[in-house]
């Protein structure tokens, strides 16, 4: 990386004398209220246009985040994806749409779905903040914000944006269009979309956890011939149709109402699948997504620049069916629906030229209807049907310019209560920052930050399957003495700590930086510590073995065969008839701590050559005891040179890559995205299972290896007893990616894009994901403007 820096660095000292086309300056809402450049903000923050949303394959909304520094584009499946800011994703990430909160309550803790609803076509662009935002956006912002910008509908004139696409890796194709009419004082978009993926080819056609290379050790080969090069179960439709009321009664005045709906169908759990686990069925349906605001604007009335009120519906529905291993077992359905009502204002106001404040509040009304049933039967759903959530805030923030504009601060805070069936959680947090500018191009940035999350249903309430196994709420352990266990693996050691009602978690953030900004180069290095206080985690519960509970949460619980530190201690877990794993639950564990320096630089090379390149470095680890932590993302790292002929085409040559990942924690280990452990018992169980079954001969061989059960389970795990387990994979391998790109524009209005990705067809996983990355991928798109 520091290379690349001189390089540029160098490069534009040469070329100091050769004009360039003046450089269109890209802004971000990183601040409530405010729009600044993207390369001036204290906080950091990138932004993904809409040509590069158009120009490469972008199968998901979080797709037009990657190669971003500090941001890993997770999937644990092809319809799904959460974004990793600075280790955290999930509800540790806070979601908006036009700056209204699209988080809600049942959000997932780790990698979940929700962000994929909202279609690549009903961005603009797409920003994201980096560290703890929650003096803004509230509670769940501690890793950061993502802020989906719709498309605007403009006044005057009829305009449109027309877009046809393929792609080779999942045979996937769609299109989507927009467009919009107005006049002086009114103005409308409506826009619709639709693609459809088909199943995914990774690299050489291999799958590298797939069920039958995992618990039959068969080699990936022998697995694509037996199966075929694509990986079955990945594909997916999403449909979405948008519309957006602009109304300027007055240049004062303004009224936006936006609307959007977004549905995905035949999306399947790889991972509990070929990918992995082997069983008959898991599916996610419904997936629907219907969002709205209206937001009146007001500027210039009396003490106050501009004042705004927006009140919003967004109402998510998912759910699944699932199925175990044969095709005799009990089949699970259920449904969850959340809608939650946004009512909020602001206003903001300044003090002569060099100081400004915005202020406001917020309310947020969630409301629940959730239902499961097995076998036909209601049972216990994952969340309470008909809970109810609330959330309010009262929030401001200011920045002054001093020191004739040089020096810049910034403060920032909220108070917010949340409340829950009796209980409330609340917070006063803060932010705070100065950027001091140097002499020349170069500024230096300071911030210290706290971000909180308050205790959601997932957390509080939520029942059934989940990764590592069969979840229930922490409450409901208490009475039978449940400890916390040291991770979320089956080899967990008691921490001696009986498990307690839940708190909210809170992270402290301290970063600076420096940042050097001329006509020709941008370049960024920013170094920071977070302390994330109380974690909510998912972790194994362990009882004393001479007091181990038979039923839990409702559940009938059965004791599982403890390893030998766990008999040391004098501990053992219990597990349900529907998942053979130790049971789980949401506690506070101690302390985590993450570290980590990014970096990012862009040159001006000559009138013609730019360069891109970005490098991110992230160390984390749970305190008290020091561990390995969840899904700790790698050293990521992306370059890209582009030569752009004019207004005429553009051909851009990238690498991405990143390094391995041993630092894996028991969870990890268990993981069957990462780790992917397996026992002989679990080998046995799948050999008794419906994908097996077309492979036996009469006798109860394997047709493809001609082994019998106890044979598999001799080759792939030998010499140990039943219950051991032992990991398919001790780390994340490293990879590097090598991709080109290129815009041709033919005409006025039309544009060809072409992409081939991943030249190489290397097989690689990102780290967490639950399929591999697509192999080698040939792009086209046609666009068409006016």
């Amino acid at each position: 990386m520091l290379f690349l820096l001189m390089a540029a660095l160098a490069a534009v000292s040469r070329a100091q004398q050769v004009p360039v086309a003046e450089r269109t300056e890209i802004t971000v809402t990183a601040s409530r209220g405010s729009v600044e450049p993207v390369d001036s903000t204290a906080q950091i923050a990138v932004t993904a246009g809409r040509e590069k949303i158009v120009s490469r394959p972008t199968s998901t909304i979080g797709h037009a985040l990657d190669g971003e520094p500090s941001i890993l584009v997770q999937q644990s499946t092809t319809a799904q994806v959460s974004p990793f800011l600075r280790g955290l994703t999930g509800y540790h990430v806070v979601n908006l749409v036009d700056g209204v909160r699209y988080n809600n309550a049942t959000f997932r803790s780790g990698p979940n779905q929700y962000l994929v609803f909202v279609e690549p076509s009903q961005a603009q662009r797409v920003e994201a903040l980096l560290g703890p935002s929650g003096s803004q956006y509230g509670s769940d912002s501690l890793g950061g914000a993502i802020n989906v910008v719709t498309p605007e509908a403009r006044f005057g004139g009829t305009h449109g944006d027309f877009t046809l696409f393929g792609s080779s890796a999942d045979l996937g194709a769609g299109g989507n269009a927009q467009l919009s009419t107005g006049r002086t004082r009114w103005a409308l978009l409506g826009g619709i979309s639709g693609r459809r993926s088909g199943d995914l080819r990774g690299g050489g056609g291999l799958d590298s956890r797939n069920v039958f290379h995992r618990l039959f050790g068969m080699d990936r080969r022998q697995v694509r011939d037996l199966l075929g090069s694509r990986m079955h179960g990945t594909g997916f439709r999403q449909y979405g149709v948008n519309t957006k009321l602009a109304l300027r009664p007055s240049a004062a005045h303004s009224v936006t109402l936006w609307f959007q709906r977004g549905e995905l169908d035949s999306v399947n759990a790889y991972k509990d699948l070929l990918g992995g686990l082997g069983r008959v069925r898991s599916t996610f349906d419904p997936q629907t997504l219907d969002f709205f605001y209206a937001r009146y604007e007001k500027v210039k009335t009396g003490p106050f620049d501009t004042i705004s009120g927006t009140f919003s519906v967004n109402s998510q529905t998912d759910g699944g069916t699932r199925q175990g291993l044969r095709a005799s077992d009990a089949v699970t359905v259920e449904t969850n629906r959340v809608r939650a009502y946004g009512y909020s204002a602001q206003a903001s106001t300044h003090a002569g030229s060099r100081a400004a404040v915005v202020f406001g509040a917020d309310v947020f009304d969630e409301r629940v209807s959730a239902s499961r049933f097995t076998a036909g039967r209601a049972v216990r759903p994952l969340y309470p049907d008909g809970v109810g959530y609330n959330t309010a805030g009262v929030f401001g923030q200011g920045s002054a310019q001093m020191l004739s504009s040089r020096l810049r601060l910034g403060l920032g805070g909220r108070w917010t209560r949340i409340g829950y069936e009796g209980r409330s959680f609340r917070d006063l947090t803060f932010n705070s920052s100065a950027t001091l500018r140097l002499a020349g191009p170069v500024s230096l940035h300071a911030l210290v930050s706290r971000g909180f999350r308050a205790p959601n249903l997932n957390d509080l309430s939520s029942l059934g399957l989940n990764d590592l196994g069969y979840e229930v709420p922490s409450e409901e352990t208490i009475a039978a003495g449940a400890l916390i266990g040291s991770s979320a693996g089956e080899t967990a050691t008691s921490l001696g700590v009986p498990v307690s009602r839940l708190r909210a978690e809170s992270l402290y953030n301290y970063e600076a930086g420096i940042r050097l900004k001329t006509g020709r180069l941008y370049a960024r290095v920013h170094a920071f510590d977070a302390e994330l206080h109380d974690p909510i985690v998912r972790r194994t519960l362990l009882f004393p073995a001479n007091a181990l509970p038979r039923e839990l949460a409702g559940l009938p619980v059965t004791p599982v065969a403890a390893t030998p530190a766990q008999r040391e201690q004098g501990v053992a877990m219990v597990a349900t008839a529907l998942d053979p794993r130790g049971v789980k639950a949401f506690v506070n564990d101690g302390r985590s701590r993450y570290r980590g320096v990014e970096s990012l630089a862009q040159a001006a090379l000559s009138e013609r050559w730019s360069l891109r390149a970005s490098y991110a470095f992230l160390a984390g680890v749970d305190l008290y005891p020091n561990r390995p932590i969840r899904r700790l993302p790698p050293q990521l790292g992306s370059a890209a040179l582009r030569y752009s002929a004019a207004r005429r085409y553009w051909i851009e040559g990238a690498l991405s890559a990143a390094g391995a990942q041993r630092r894996l924690s028991g969870g990890d280990i268990d993981d069957e995205r990462i780790g992917a452990s397996r026992r002989r018992i679990d080998i046995a169980d799948f050999f008794g299972g419906a994908r097996v079954s077309p492979y036996l001969d009469a006798s109860g061989r394997f047709l493809p290896t001609g082994e019998t059960l106890r044979q598999i389970q001799d080759r792939v795990m030998p010499g140990v007893a039943d219950t051991v387990r032992l990991p398919l994979y001790t780390s994340t391998a490293g990879w590097a990616s090598v991709s080109l790109r290129a815009g041709i524009p033919v005409g006025e209005r039309w544009t060809v894009y072409a992409a081939v990705e991943n030249l190489a067809d290397r097989n690689y996983r990102l780290h967490g994901s639950g399929v591999d990355a697509p192999g080698r991928n040939a792009y086209l798109a046609l666009r068409c403007l006016w």
